[in-house]
């Protein structure tokens, strides 16, 4: 059970893209009494997640203001967005596999708020 709720941190932040940080904050805060191992799991997928705010805004910046001032480089904008979503789906399954495995895994990239 325990290592589903992991996996389920770690997996639920890339199908939401820039609201991902939400299940993985809501596991952490409803679970992190129960086991030391669902709270490691979930604060770094928590983490790792807001940490990927700051890529999902600037890319959306860059998607709006191309938009507005230069239409037909718009598409950069959006491929920022799918390269940041991409870059959350595999770190995302990285950390759930290696919750999977009983690991103590860690997010190479990102801002420790949650420990």
């Amino acid at each position: 059970n325990d290592v589903l709720v992991s996996m389920l941190a770690h997996l639920s932040g890339f199908v939401i893209a820039f609201l991902g940080w939400i299940p993985p904050l809501a596991i952490y805060f409803a679970r992190r009494g129960r086991s030391p191992f669902i709270r490691h799991h979930a604060s770094e997928a928590a983490n790792f997640q807001i940490t990927m705010l700051i890529p999902y805004v600037l890319a959306g910046v860059a998607f709006f203001g191309l938009g507005i001032f230069f239409p037909s480089l718009s598409w950069i904008g959006y491929l920022l967005i799918a390269l940041v979503w991409i870059v959350s789906i595999v770190f995302g399954v990285l950390g759930a596999s290696g919750a999977n495995r009983g690991a103590w895994s860690r997010y190479p990239v990102s801002i420790r708020l949650l420990k």
